[in-house]
């Protein structure tokens, strides 16, 4: 009767350990929070930047869109509301992790 469990058992533990290959596998191709919060900062920066341009011209009279001015600078708020609730949120599991017992 043991014999004929550990005979089950055996092909089991070689689908999982095949599952753990493949998940490993993907983990290397995602990209790391930190990637993701690089790539949430410089969005946030580069539409400012064009944010400060836009005003810029807009006062020196340089400009003939207003609608591209005003999506620049809807674009500029919304990435910088994302970048501070990442931030915020990313404090608040700090936070939490930290009252953790171990």
């Amino acid at each position: 009767m043991i014999n004929q469990i550990n005979s089950q058992i055996q092909p089991l533990g070689g689908l999982l350990g095949n599952q753990n290959t493949q998940k490993d596998e993907l983990n290397i191709n995602s990209p790391s929070f930190l990637d993701v919060f690089k790539s949430i900062a410089g969005g946030a920066a580069q539409t400012q930047a064009q944010k400060s341009q836009d005003m810029l011209d807009l006062m020196l009279g340089n400009v003939d869109d207003l609608e591209r001015i005003g999506s620049n600078m809807t674009k500029a708020q919304v990435a910088l509301e994302l970048l501070v609730n990442v931030r915020n949120t990313t404090l608040e599991a700090y936070n939490e992790i930290i009252k953790m017992s171990i």
